[in-house]
């Protein structure tokens, strides 16, 4: 007995589903038969409203959602030089203008593994990271500029130089 009445109300169910689908064919074969392509879309409008309930998540979600302004500050000018590289020591923000520094180098020093230490007239310190050879002497003006991914590169300031080294800021 228990099976027959769910098969029975499984063929209801087809039988169903199978005449909204005849009714939605003949309604698509009508939109499809106007001419006027504005009056065509509202109707293939209507019905998409009819075979499936409209719920407009976007504007539920916005008004879940918290309002929340982005950071834009940027350290001023004054403070380009201290800042230049610092962004793994705290969460310094450096506009994207200043991607380059010509500083002086103060102090040189070669750590255990054969890289070298800077000391700049500013106080600053940085330390080579990669294992290329550069020439450099106390008293030089160099050039830090950025690269892909965080990366600094230092060089000599001169124009026909063009052989850098990685470096990596540790004060």
């Amino acid at each position: 007995m228990k099976n027959m009445t769910i098969i029975t109300l499984a063929i209801l169910t087809l039988l169903s589903l199978t005449t909204k689908a005849e009714t939605l064919n003949g309604s698509l074969a009508q939109c499809l038969k106007i001419q006027d392509s504005l009056a065509r879309l509202v109707c293939f409008d209507d019905l998409a409203e009819q075979a499936v309930p409209a719920v407009n998540v976007i504007a539920k979600m916005e008004k879940n959602a918290p309002e929340t302004k982005a950071d834009t500050s940027v350290a001023p000018t004054s403070t380009k030089v201290a800042d230049f590289g610092a962004e793994h020591l705290t969460t310094y923000k450096v506009a994207e203008e200043d991607q380059q520094l010509v500083l002086t180098v103060e102090k040189l020093s070669k750590d255990h593994y054969d890289k070298w230490r800077f000391t700049f007239t500013n106080g600053q310190q940085w330390q080579q990271t990669d294992n290329d050879f550069l020439k450099v002497e106390v008293g030089d003006s160099v050039l830090l500029k950025k690269g892909f991914m965080s990366a600094v590169y230092l060089k000599k300031n001169h124009p026909d130089s063009n052989r850098t080294i990685r470096v990596k800021r540790f004060k």
